[in-house]
């Protein structure tokens, strides 16, 4: 049966709208799920690279770190007193980080020309050398006693002594530091002030063992 060609140009005209939007809707919906799909890919593939290069774990990692190694730096035991120079020394004295150490009980009767009362600290290196009663003490061996003048209660002074080589070669791989009150008598290695005397010492050390 012959259709009337304005009939059908009125029927598409009704429909085409409704198919319009269902085509809209459906290519809204596939770009929708296209989109959602690229980001849900992207976002994943930033997570995958995040846990490693995320600020947070990053900074709080380094953090920790940093401050671990800071605590376990300041006061450690096995600091070495600096001997580039008096001034950096007497700071590092100042500070205190050789009280750590082991000691003598008390501030006794110098027994040496240190005169007036000392005590004595000497550094684990060495104090575990003493204890295996060696000939030879290991670089980095080092002492510190207080000088207390005629009295017990203030420091007036420093005699300061540090393996820096093996080998003691007749007291040169010493280094030496004594000051008493606004005198330095020693601030070198070899110094021969103080060689003269320790020489008779345990490898230039006089210090009793067991500490007293």
């Amino acid at each position: 049966m012959p259709v009337d060609p304005t009939r059908l140009v009125l029927v598409l005209a009704v429909l085409a709208p409704a198919c319009g939007a269902d085509g809209d809707g459906s290519t809204s919906h596939a770009v929708t799920g296209d989109d959602t799909t690229t980001s849900a890919t992207t976002d994943a593939d930033a997570t995958a690279g995040e846990p490693t290069t995320t600020a947070t774990g990053d900074a709080s990692s380094t953090s920790d770190a940093s401050t671990t190694g800071a605590a376990s730096t300041t006061g450690d035991a096995d600091a070495l007193p600096p001997v580039d120079s008096a001034e950096a020394l007497e700071a590092w004295l100042a500070g205190g980080a050789y009280r750590s150490w082991p000691a003598e009980s008390t501030v006794h009767a110098s027994a040496g020309p240190h005169g007036g009362n000392v005590r004595t600290f000497v550094n684990p290196a060495l104090a575990d050398s003493l204890a295996a009663a060696n000939v030879m003490h290991p670089q980095d061996a080092a002492t510190v006693k207080e000088l207390y003048g005629g009295g017990t209660d203030e420091i007036v002074g420093y005699a300061v002594m540090v393996k820096l080589a093996p080998d003691s070669a007749s007291g040169d791989g010493w280094y030496w530091y004594e000051r008493l009150d606004v005198t330095v008598y020693a601030d070198d290695t070899g110094v021969k002030l103080c060689t003269g005397c320790h020489g008779s010492g345990s490898d230039y050390v006089l210090t009793p063992w067991p500490l007293q």
